[in-house]
């Protein structure tokens, strides 16, 4: 097979205008169809690869991932597919410098949400680097890495596990689960592009503690976040943090009806809304989707169910983070935005409540009707909830996680972290669902050096 990989990402296509905007609004079809991207084999691509977290695309649909571990000497690695599956490519591999970090979980990121524009995408490793607790990278989608950080695994934090979040003036915003004060419960932390480092805020407990997702926009200028514990009642937290800094605990989960033990990012409407889900309690102990507004209004949208039996036939225990509508569109790739330009058009083209029927799209890596995992879509206005795909644990994978990529081709992209032909996992694609993008992406694909 093929092994070389594309670039294009971050060549603008010609101008097309504001009219080349795409609504977030996902358009729900009759029937999902489901299709296995690329599988991943023990070797070439590491003797246990485990693909997890988020996927970028760019322009010409090239898709890049991480793998947590695996790769030439597995410690995990940064990778790239075609969304046919015909091209593959290592970008890198961790362990090629012993300071280069292991075990990246979060996924790639660039400009804005999962559009790869520029090729120059920043990540985190939870653990390696020179002190052993994880680094700070810049991954350039033709290949060139650097390490711009190693924590130090004291003040600074210790363990990144969340996605970065790009700002107005170039830095990154980030979390640590672990590290920081006394209380070893994590930080918040900024980072330029060149690696200037500064902790912002360390948790403490009763301000939650282990954020193992990342950060997410408010329409107010502030950020927003989940800690897996601590709160209030020692079952999670939702935050607000300013830029600044300064962090104030908006709701804490008491276990209940309205879950506990969130893990990942929330999702936001950019009119005051977030979603996130909680991988246990709720009615049913399997967890929950909920929505929380910025001054710590919290509304419980589903607690996954069990059947008569008891078993949980929806799916179970959610750990990712939940997308909003589209997330990878056209009008990301159209022109040479700005960020702000990019932040502002996602903004623009949200409702400004749930009656016009945004859907919430996400994974449960456990659950659902053969016990490995579902991908599944939420309907706010009405509160529908719809299984796109239950996982078999066989050809089609096992174990889904990481937040899935709305693409402008129409397709809903993820990966599972077993099962598949090898068992090592897999990059899927479900289509039949969103409303696909109705410009042409007519540039032709480059090659570039052949990684294997």
């Amino acid at each position: 097979m093929p092994r070389t990989l594309f670039q294009g990402a971050w060549r603008v296509l010609a101008p097309l205008g504001i009219a080349a905007l795409l609504l977030s609004l996902s358009v729900p079809a009759l029937a999902s169809t489901f299709n296995v991207v690329y599988n991943f084999a023990a070797n070439p691509d590491g003797s246990a690869p485990v693909p997890q977290g988020a996927l970028l695309q760019d322009a010409l649909g090239n898709l890049y991932g991480e793998l947590s571990s695996g790769g030439t000497f597995d410690l995990g690695a940064n990778y790239g597919v075609s969304s046919n599956g015909v091209t593959f490519g290592i970008l890198y591999n961790f362990g090629t410098a012993s300071t280069d970090g292991a075990g990246p979980v979060a996924g790639l990121r660039n400009i804005l949400f999962d559009a790869n524009v520029t090729g120059l995408d920043y990540g985190v490793t939870e653990s390696g680097g020179a002190n052993g607790v994880g680094t700070v990278f810049l991954q350039n989608a033709s290949g060139p890495f650097s390490t711009i950080y190693a924590f130090q695994g004291g003040t600074d934090g210790a363990n990144p596990a969340g996605r970065l979040l790009p700002w107005f003036n170039g830095d990154y915003y980030g979390t640590t689960i672990a590290g920081g004060g006394l209380a070893e419960a994590g930080t918040i932390f900024r980072i330029s592009g060149s690696g200037h480092y500064s902790v912002l805020h360390r948790f403490s407990g009763p301000d939650g503690e282990n954020p193992w997702g990342g950060l997410q926009y408010g329409s107010d200028g502030n950020f927003y976040g989940t800690t897996l514990g601590g709160g209030a009642d020692g079952n999670g937290a939702v935050y607000r943090v300013t830029p600044g800094g300064h962090v104030t605990v908006i709701y804490s989960f008491t276990g209940g009806n309205d879950g506990a033990n969130p893990f990942g990012e929330l999702a936001t409407d950019f009119h005051g809304n977030l979603y996130g889900t909680t991988s246990s309690g709720g009615a049913n102990g399997n967890g929950t989707i909920f929505r929380v507004n910025q001054w710590g209004h919290l509304t419980t949208l589903y607690s996954f169910p069990n059947d008569i039996n008891g078993n949980p036939v929806n799916g179970a225990f959610p750990n990712s983070t939940l997308t909003l509508g589209i997330e990878c569109s056209h009008s990301d790739f159209v022109r040479r935005a700005s960020f702000g330009t990019l932040l502002s058009s996602h903004a623009s083209v949200r409702p400004d409540n749930m009656s016009a029927g945004v859907t919430l799209y996400g994974v449960t890596p456990s659950g659902g009707a053969d016990s490995s995992g579902v991908a599944f879509s939420f309907n706010v206005a009405t509160s529908t909830y719809t299984i796109l795909w239950n996982f078999t644990g066989g050809t089609d994978g096992a174990d889904p996680n990481g937040k899935l990529l709305t693409s402008f081709d129409g397709n809903i992209y993820g990966v599972t972290a077993g099962g598949g032909s090898s068992g090592n996992g897999d990059v899927f694609a479900i289509g039949g669902v969103l409303q696909p993008g109705t410009l042409p992406l007519t540039q032709p694909a480059r090659p570039v050096k052949h990684i294997h």
